[in-house]
């Protein structure tokens, strides 16, 4: 039997692994998968809560990391995760996206003489002051297997020089689970209990560090927020981070009115609710673009690049920038009208975790 070790480390990651390790459950007299949680998030409401409404457990192995940031969180990752193989080797190490876990784990496991298999390989934006881009690049220079999510990212990996076999474009595994919840996400009351009513609310999550370092975008942004949200209700979503940083900004005062409210991060069924109702979603989160394609939500991303730029054109998502004008001129035609209508995206049917299943069944 093939032991496949799933890392997993923040909040995407484990929405994709519940789809993926359904998918592996047909599997199971020849793939043994193993989910290792690196703990990089500790947060409650991005983990430990994720995880128990997905059902996700048990977890295999909870890595042994110290609470740290930066370079010491990826460092402490290698660590317990070297110490971890040690103990117990796998066959192939599985990585999910382009987290830190995904590429401290990633490192351990090319040293350590075991196959990598990245799953989200090839997507790129090329603006390389984004720490997720860097990761991107390094976790498929240690891959001997890159699942990609649809045809760009089988170009862009082409274009830089990979090999043709190491390449399998399977879908997108986020479509999976979104498929997989939406029905959940009906019966949540998210909606009641913050007071908002279907098509008539935007939706903002904010938490990539190249924005929020951007203090004078922030502190304008914000005010161009509560001024917008005299015309329509704005739900904030926060991530920790996100709100500590604003909370210790004097230039951006917290005291939201009737119409702009700001709460903390929420579970996967809140969330795809919240997603499925906005008139539009303003965001820098990959996932989110991904997920507001795939349920044909309109969505705003904030900054020049995207690396799903199947969501540009295939999708209903669309680059708005940074001048804080425009971005407040697209909302508004958004809100009067100006819609795009999107179309489906191959492989991003809900079968994607099926075809990574398959092919490491037929690998055993």
């Amino acid at each position: 039997m093939k032991k496949i070790d799933l890392i997993v480390g923040i909040r995407p990651d484990f929405i994709r692994a519940t789809a993926l390790r359904t998918a592996f459950q047909d599997f199971e007299d020849k793939l043994d998968l193993r989910i290792i949680h690196t703990g990089q998030h500790y947060d409650p409401q991005l983990s430990q809560d994720i995880i128990a409404q997905l059902n996700l457990s048990p977890i295999h192995v909870y890595l042994d990391i110290n609470a740290v940031e930066g370079i010491g969180k990826l460092a402490s990752i290698m660590m317990s995760y070297e110490n971890q193989i040690h103990i117990d080797k796998p066959d192939i190490v599985l990585v999910l996206g382009n987290s830190d876990s995904a590429l401290a784990c990633s490192i351990v496991a090319s040293r350590s003489r075991i196959q990598v298999a990245h799953i989200d390989a090839g997507v790129r934006s090329y603006d390389f002051q984004i720490a997720e881009e860097q990761n991107d690049m390094l976790i498929d220079r240690l891959s001997t297997y890159m699942f990609t999510s649809n045809e760009e990212p089988v170009i862009n990996l082409i274009r830089e020089g990979y090999d043709n076999s190491s390449i399998i474009e399977v879908g997108n595994i986020r479509a999976d689970a979104v498929f997989a919840n939406l029905g959940y996400a009906e019966d949540s009351n998210v909606l009641d209990r913050y007071g908002l009513e279907k098509g008539a609310y935007i939706l903002l999550t904010l938490h990539h560090d190249h924005i929020l370092r951007n203090t004078s975008f922030l502190i304008s942004f914000m005010t161009m927020l509560e001024k917008l949200s005299e015309r329509l209700r704005i739900c904030a979503v926060l991530h920790p981070k996100t709100l500590t940083l604003l909370e210790d900004m004097p230039e951006v005062i917290l005291d939201p009115g009737v119409n702009l409210q700001f709460v903390t991060s929420q579970n996967y069924h809140d969330m795809l609710k919240l997603l499925k109702n906005t008139v539009v979603i303003v965001t820098d989160s990959q996932g989110l673009q991904e997920e507001s394609s795939i349920l044909g939500v309109q969505c705003l991303t904030i900054g020049h690049s995207t690396n799903r730029p199947v969501t540009l054109t295939k999708g209903t998502n669309t680059l708005a920038g940074f001048d804080i004008d425009q971005i407040e001129a697209k909302i508004v035609s958004i809100i009067e009208g100006d819609r795009i209508d999107g179309y489906p995206i191959d492989g991003w049917e809900g079968k994607a975790g099926q075809r990574v299943a398959k092919y490491f069944s037929e690998m055993a």
